[in-house]
């Protein structure tokens, strides 16, 4: 993980670039850190293994081109470690994400 994340500035067709860096999805994003996790997919989906995302309350979930639904098992393990998840495709929860970290407020994005 790296630090300083703030914003999403665009999509390339290999991932999702914050600041100078190329990040390939899997993103893991909140406003002070971004990072990786390779491998991964919504059928792999594990609320356990995500890394700590600081003072988040909602985890954006991006999908993909459509909006796809997250097992009712990763909701369930998110809301136990205090996370609201709110799933939609890719494009939408990067500019919801740049939208609430604008405002301050506590959110992650995993876009995948």
């Amino acid at each position: 993980m790296e630090g300083g994340a703030s914003r999403i500035a665009g999509k390339t067709a290999d991932g999702w670039i914050i600041g100078n860096r190329l990040y390939r999805p899997a993103l893991i994003a909140t406003a002070d850190f971004a990072g990786t996790l390779p491998g991964l997919t919504l059928d792999r989906l594990d609320a356990a293994t995500l890394p700590a995302l600081g003072d988040a309350e909602l985890l954006l979930l991006g999908t993909g081109a459509t909006l796809q639904r997250p097992s009712a098992g990763f909701v369930e393990g998110c809301r136990q470690r205090g996370w609201r998840v709110e799933p939609m495709d890719s494009a939408a929860a990067a500019r919801t994400f740049n939208v609430l970290v604008a405002e301050e407020r506590q959110v992650a994005a995993l876009i995948l």
